[in-house]
C-alpha cells in the first residue's frame, strides 16, 4: 500500500514538473513572439525616420540609394530581414555627413539616431528571450517529450549597430 502511495506520488510530481516546463515553454515562446513584435515596430520607426530624412539630401545616387533601402526595410518581411536592416545601416551611415547643418535636418538625424538606440535595445531583449527560450529547449526533458509542440526553433536577429557618426574625438584623428 505505501509503495503504491509512493508511485502515485511521484507520478503526480514528475506530471507537475512536465506541465510546468511546458507551460514555462510556451511563456518564452510568446516573450519571444512580443520581443520580436516590439523590435519589428523599431525597425519600421528607424526605416520610416530614414525616410525622412531624403528631404534633406542633396539630389544624387547616395539619395536615392537611401530612399530604395529605406522602402526595401519597410517592406520586409522576416526572412532576411537582418540583411536589409544592415544595408539601410549602411546607405544612413554614407548619407549623414552630407546632411546640411539646418536645424530641421539636425532634428530628423536626432530622430533616426533615436530610433536606431531603440532597434538597438529592442534587439537586446528579443536575443535575450530567444538565448531563454533555447537553453530551455536544448534540455533532456522537453526535447524528449517534444514539450515545444511544433513551434520552429526562435532565432537571432543580429545587425549592425555602430554609431551613425563617429564619436566627437574621433574626427580629427
Amino acid at each position: 500500500m505505501t509503495d503504491t502511495l509512493l508511485l502515485v506520488g511521484l507520478v503526480v510530481l514528475v506530471g507537475l514538473y512536465i506541465t510546468w516546463t511546458a507551460g514555462r515553454l510556451d511563456r518564452m515562446h510568446a516573450r519571444v513572439d512580443a520581443a520580436w513584435a516590439a523590435l519589428d515596430a523599431q525597425l519600421v520607426r528607424r526605416a520610416a525616420a530614414a525616410r525622412d530624412l531624403l528631404p534633406h539630401l542633396p539630389a544624387g545616387e547616395q539619395a536615392t540609394v537611401l530612399g530604395e533601402r529605406a522602402a526595401a526595410a519597410l517592406a520586409a518581411g522576416d526572412q532576411g530581414r537582418d540583411v536589409v536592416e544592415n544595408a539601410l545601416t549602411r546607405a544612413l551611415r554614407s548619407v549623414a555627413p552630407m546632411l546640411p547643418d539646418t536645424p530641421t535636418a539636425a532634428a530628423a538625424l536626432a530622430e533616426v539616431e533615436a530610433a536606431s538606440e531603440r532597434v538597438g535595445l529592442a534587439r537586446s531583449f528579443h536575443n535575450s528571450a530567444v538565448e531563454g527560450t533555447r537553453s530551455l529547449r536544448r534540455r533532456r526533458l522537453p526535447r524528449l517529450l517534444r514539450l515545444a509542440g511544433h513551434r520552429a526553433l526562435p532565432t537571432f536577429f543580429d545587425i549592425d549597430e555602430t554609431a551613425l557618426r563617429p564619436p566627437a574625438n574621433a574626427q580629427g584623428s
